[in-house]
């Protein structure tokens, strides 16, 4: 073998070594994600499945880098999920229903919690239904969750907005209903149950629990438009398992600590007390399959076309999307998470 014929064995080796290093390198990088828009108008315990899945990087796990986006009024949340500008929205059955009575083609792929959750509190003052006249409820957004909890309350005193004088005010998220309930902007408020407990100790009065009222309800769904659905049902799902994922962490009793203190975090709470009432209050409800509930969402167009007559004529079966919750649960992805022997 002469020199020149080694030189370029050499070569060649060189060239090789050189791209196996960088196959290598390539391989070492991780996989670029895929950003996903997620907006809420809502700051609660029960938005900690989102921060779970965040903290604990299960949406990365599945190739998508969600980036949360707060928007203070569930009617720009629906805006801004009508014009793509947020991808997937994490909102309340009252809230799609009025988007899709303007004429919004969304979709409820995922309702983790079918029931109503919030209390309605008051004022020292406020001893019985009689004394609701008259007065002003807070709310978050008008057409939103709380605003349906507080219809749903006065019809379970009796009691008519128009007749008793009674005005639903907009206020802002729920830290902004506590301010105004103690500085008497307003004289009731529907609030977190962590919440009110924590007003209750103040001397102020839970008027009612709806979770013992049991009424069927869809209180947070995760919502996408059908054309983002049928184009990107694949990011969708990856959503979703993500999302999952975080729900049977937060499940788990070994995973407390965790859930607490990314709760407290997110929620500025820095009594441990109340940071434990808020963990024992996401326990309540959560739907391990969390199919969205027909029956619920009907319930809720029923109090709803009272007040807007258009939410009578929306098609609730077309708004119910169960088919990714279905594949994911039929292919036993869902119980895994809970069944560690099955992972």
């Amino acid at each position: 073998m002469n020199r020149y014929t080694r030189l370029i064995i050499l070569i060649a080796a060189f060239l090789g070594a050189g791209q196996i290093a960088r196959a290598a390198e390539t391989a070492s990088k991780p996989a670029k994600l895929t950003k996903l828009r997620l907006s809420q108008s809502t700051v609660n315990t029960r938005s900690a499945i989102i921060w779970i899945a965040q903290a604990q990087g299960f949406f990365a796990k599945y190739g998508l880098d969600v980036e949360t986006i707060f928007l203070q009024s569930s009617n720009l949340q629906t805006a801004a999920l009508a014009t793509n500008e947020v991808q997937i929205g994490n909102m309340g059955g009252a809230t799609v229903l009025s988007g899709a009575a303007g004429g919004q083609a969304f979709r409820i792929v995922a309702s983790p919690s079918n029931q109503l959750f919030y209390d309605l509190i008051a004022r020292p003052e406020i001893k019985d239904g009689k004394d609701i006249r008259g007065k002003r409820i807070g709310v978050t957004s008008v057409g939103g969750t709380t605003w349906m909890a507080a219809n749903l309350g006065l019809q379970h005193f009796g009691l008519d907005p128009a007749r008793d004088g009674i005005q639903i005010n907009a206020i802002g998220n729920q830290s902004v209903l506590v301010q105004a309930l103690e500085n008497g902007s307003i004289d009731l408020a529907v609030l977190d149950p962590f919440l009110s407990r924590r007003l209750k100790q103040k001397g102020m009065k839970v008027m009612i629990e709806f979770a013992r009222v049991n009424i069927p309800f869809i209180t947070t769904a995760v919502v996408t438009t059908a054309p983002y659905l049928r184009d990107h049902e694949d990011q969708v799902e990856k959503f979703l398992r993500g999302f999952l994922e975080a729900q049977a962490f937060i499940s788990k009793p070994e995973n407390k600590a965790a859930v607490i203190k990314t709760v407290a975090v997110k929620m500025k709470i820095s009594d441990p007390a109340a940071a434990e009432e808020g963990y024992q209050d996401m326990l309540i409800g959560i739907e391990r399959k969390p199919y969205p509930s027909v029956d619920a969402l009907r319930n809720i167009q029923k109090l709803m076309a009272q007040m807007n007559p258009k939410v009578a004529s929306v098609k609730v079966d077309e708004i119910v999307e169960p088919r990714l919750i279905r594949r994911l649960d039929e292919s036993g992805f869902i119980d895994a998470l809970y069944d560690a022997k099955k992972r």
